[in-house]
């Protein structure tokens, strides 16, 4: 069996890892993101297995792994998490800044005052029918009326006045990913 055939779904696998991953690094995550994430996915778990024959036990598990491993992380909001500390400065300078729409790896569909805070709601945003990042200015704590929503927002502090926040479409997970609740929200 050639190299390239044996390497081919594992690379796939790690590409689709990465959009994944990246897909769910905001409150809400990037929907366009996380359908790029499943088409590669699918195309690595064809090529997968299609080409099986002839693997070691150690090539054959790589893939399932990977992905086991993908999806834990991707659905305990550790990765966005993770980032938030490294964003935290620049995201800092764009709200005290005049409003902007994107920093690193965040993209925001729209960002306003509203009652002593500054709310950033995610673009694309694929598990939540609102979502974002908020930054208040200190002592006031963020509405759970934020803006025109229809129900309560959800919030999880994340320090020195910074706060993640999600109109979910079930539960009050604000964090990670639930793949039963992807689906298209309009742009607010």
């Amino acid at each position: 069996m050639s190299r390239s055939r044996t390497w081919w779904p594992i690379a796939l696998a790690l590409v689709a890892a990465v959009a994944l991953l990246y897909g769910v690094v905001l409150p809400g995550g990037y929907l366009t993101w996380l359908w790029t994430a499943m088409g590669l996915w699918a195309g690595a778990a064809v090529v997968w297995a299609v080409s099986l024959s002839g693997r070691s036990w150690a090539v054959r598990s790589v893939l399932p792994v990977v992905s086991v491993v993908t999806m834990v992380v991707a659905c305990s909001g550790v990765a966005g998490r993770a980032l938030f500390p490294l964003h935290r400065p620049g995201l800092e300078r764009l709200a005290t800044a005049t409003p902007g729409g994107s920093y690193g790896l965040y993209r925001f569909s729209a960002v306003w005052s509203h009652d002593g805070c500054v709310a950033y709601v995610t673009k694309d945003s694929g598990m939540s029918y609102f979502s974002g990042l908020v930054r208040c200015t200190p002592g006031v704590r963020p509405s759970p009326r934020m803006g025109d929503t229809a129900r309560d927002v959800v919030f999880e502090a994340l320090g020195d006045d910074w706060y993640a926040f999600a109109v979910p479409r079930s539960g009050s997970r604000i964090w990670g990913f639930n793949p039963f609740t992807v689906k298209a929200t309009p742009e607010v």
